[in-house]
């Protein structure tokens, strides 16, 4: 899965760069840094200064001290580059893996369980910034840095990134949202998919999207939401008819989907009250049928979004998709969506790897099982990307790889019984904790 997502970038790179250059002719002849140096720089970026990162890409790639491009000159260029290149090789290795190597994910009764999130990221704070992403002064009162909203579709139980998408911190999480699945629709089999929302997202666009789709779907309710449907229940799991009333089809933008909920009339769903641990109670809305999902399965399900939210804690706290090169709009895009990128490399990588692992003796008959620590393969493989690409032949890279593979066994970490899957709300005040330390 590794090596063919970049092969996936390198075909785009080598045949079809032409669809992914924004100013016509500006990478037709030679470059100081051509079109696949420019876009094999922008995935490895590793955070430093961009004096400093052009001087380790050029001394891996040339074996000297050598600076063929000033600053400036890197930055002019990365103008005419379209983010869309890193978009297009993360959907072609998406599709190709979820048709080819199914044997090697995993599912629930043959779904892919997905899940739909929004975080936020800050920006740089400069006027450029500020105004390509649509901030206003005034909301940086209790702040320090402009933000942006971002959210992601992700397979939370193979932990790919199958879609994300950066936009102004104004933008409603539901529109991008309908972003996501319309995207992953593409991608990934939304017929063979269960899709988790948690309660800011129940909407009957989105729950006529995923229907008008054939998907399946789970969405926590806020209290306030069917309070009639739900106050009619006899039993803590049964179908509920919902009137689709003007009033809840009124605030649907896509007309498409508006005249859909209009034919409909109605949804027949099910709800499922769940005791948690602590007492209270979760509802649930899906269109799983019993026979598929009990309800403490759907429990389960529910449970297995937080996948999502480790997913954006690699990539906010390990891969630190925050630390943006550049302060336009366009240069963002390109750091995010190539780290997003670079994070799927690192969950193929990883995959890879733990099956490896699992057949290694030693650790197949041990009591407890292991598996690849995370801040270490995303330390290495930052160090070791631009040796790969450079290598001179299949044999340097093979030696390459090895080298990751001995150091990401030698740091193994034990599997945890339980996934805690809540938040404690306290943040340390330091910066730089002892034990949060850079991968890179």
């Amino acid at each position: 899965m590794f090596y063919y997502t970049l092969e996936n970038l390198e075909k785009l790179i080598s045949y079809e760069k032409e669809s992914f250059v924004l100013v016509e002719n500006k990478f037709s002849r030679n470059r100081l840094m051509p079109f696949g140096d420019m876009t094999h720089s922008i995935v490895g970026n590793t955070g430093k200064s961009t004096v400093n990162e052009l001087d380790g890409f050029f001394e891996i790639k040339y074996g000297d001290d050598r600076m063929p491009i000033s600053k400036q000159g890197y930055f002019n260029q990365r103008l005419y580059l379209d983010p869309e290149i890193f978009k297009e090789t993360m959907r072609r290795s998406l599709t190709g893996i979820y048709s080819e190597r199914k044997e090697d994910l995993s599912n629930f009764k043959g779904f892919n369980v997905l899940a739909v999130d929004g975080s936020e990221v800050m920006l740089p704070n400069t006027e450029k910034t500020r105004k390509d992403f649509e901030v206003e002064l005034r909301a940086l009162k209790k702040t320090d840095s402009p933000k942006a909203r971002v959210s992601m579709i992700s397979d939370v139980k193979n932990e790919f990134i199958i879609d994300s998408v950066i936009a102004p911190y104004s933008t409603g999480e539901q529109p991008l949202a309908y972003l996501n699945i319309e995207e992953a629709s593409n991608i990934i089999d939304l017929t063979k998919s269960i899709v988790i929302f948690d309660r800011l997202y129940a909407s009957t666009e989105l729950i006529v999207q995923l229907l008008s789709k054939n998907s399946l779907f789970i969405f926590r309710l806020k209290k306030s939401i069917y309070k009639k449907e739900r106050k009619r229940m006899k039993t803590d799991d049964e179908y509920v008819d919902i009137n689709l009333n003007a009033g809840r089809t009124s605030s649907i933008k896509n007309e498409e989907i508006k005249e859909k909920a209009k034919e409909l009339g109605s949804l027949n769903l099910r709800i499922v009250n769940i005791e948690l641990e602590t007492g209270g109670i979760e509802t649930l809305l899906t269109n799983l049928p019993p026979e598929i999902a009990s309800s403490e399965e759907l429990k389960e399900l529910y449970g297995e979004r937080w996948g999502i939210e480790r997913g954006y804690d690699v990539l906010k706290n390990k891969i630190e998709i925050e630390n943006f090169s550049g302060k336009s709009k366009l240069i963002i895009e390109q750091d995010f969506y190539a780290q997003c990128l670079m994070y799927n490399l690192l969950i193929s990588l990883k995959i890879e790897l733990n099956k490896k692992i699992k057949k290694i003796k030693k650790f197949k008959d041990c009591e407890y099982k292991y598996k690849i620590n995370m801040s270490i393969l995303t330390g290495k493989l930052k160090f070791k990307l631009f040796y790969f690409i450079f290598a001179r032949d299949e044999d340097e890279r093979a030696k390459i790889m090895k080298g990751i593979e001995k150091t990401a066994e030698r740091y193994l970490i034990k599997e945890k019984k339980k996934v805690k899957n809540y938040r404690n709300g306290k943040k340390s005040k330091k910066k730089y904790t002892y034990n949060n330390k850079r991968n890179f």
